[in-house]
């Protein structure tokens, strides 16, 4: 199952494009172009393999508590590796465009491969020699793990929808929600 979380002012009973600028955090948004040029659209919807933290769901602030978790059974999307995109993301944040990431992330994969903690394989001390950054998202980043993004969702296709209380609970029942599928559960939160 995959999940899907967003808050409740961003969801109809219908297909989504991702969350409005307002609601993401822009510091991502060259993270997320630079995503673009191989899975081919952006922005993207982002799915997550568990109801964990990284849907969001679970951050600990007030308006977790305003989002709605969506779970999905069959998606098809272009899979990212949390970890690992987690490692990117300050090249990706800090480069001017994607140009400059792209010119940028051999470096920092050298440097990676120097990390006592990256734990490299032979094949990366191949990837080493010929600098090959395709190769090393394609086993390191681009890899069927924890989470896959899509261009567009249908919320009304989800199996769950997990909601924090009644009220919100009224208002999916109300934009056509199958009652059955809409469970209330306080979330843990964590902090």
């Amino acid at each position: 199952m995959y999940y899907h979380s967003r808050s409740l002012a961003h969801v109809v009973y219908g297909r989504v494009s991702p969350p409005p600028d307002d609601d993401r955090d822009i510091d991502f948004a060259k993270a997320y172009r630079w995503l673009g040029q191989y899975c081919g659209f952006y922005p993207q919807v982002w799915l997550s393999r568990s109801r964990s933290v990284i849907t969001g769901i679970r951050s600990g602030n007030r308006a977790s508590r305003r989002r709605i978790l969506f779970g999905f059974e069959g998606i098809r999307g272009f899979p990212v590796d949390y970890s690992f995109w987690c490692r990117l993301l300050n090249p990706l944040m800090t480069s001017v465009d994607v140009d400059d990431a792209n010119r940028s992330l051999p470096k920092y994969f050298r440097e990676c491969l120097d990390d006592p903690d990256w734990l490299p394989g032979p094949e990366d001390e191949t990837w080493r020699a010929t600098e090959d950054v395709d190769a090393v998202l394609k086993r390191h980043l681009f890899v069927e793990h924890d989470q896959v993004v899509v261009p567009s969702l249908n919320l009304k296709a989800a199996k769950e929808v997990t909601c924090h209380d009644e009220r919100q609970k009224r208002v999916l029942r109300r934009m056509g929600f199958i009652e059955d599928r809409i469970k209330t559960r306080r979330i843990v939160q964590y902090g």
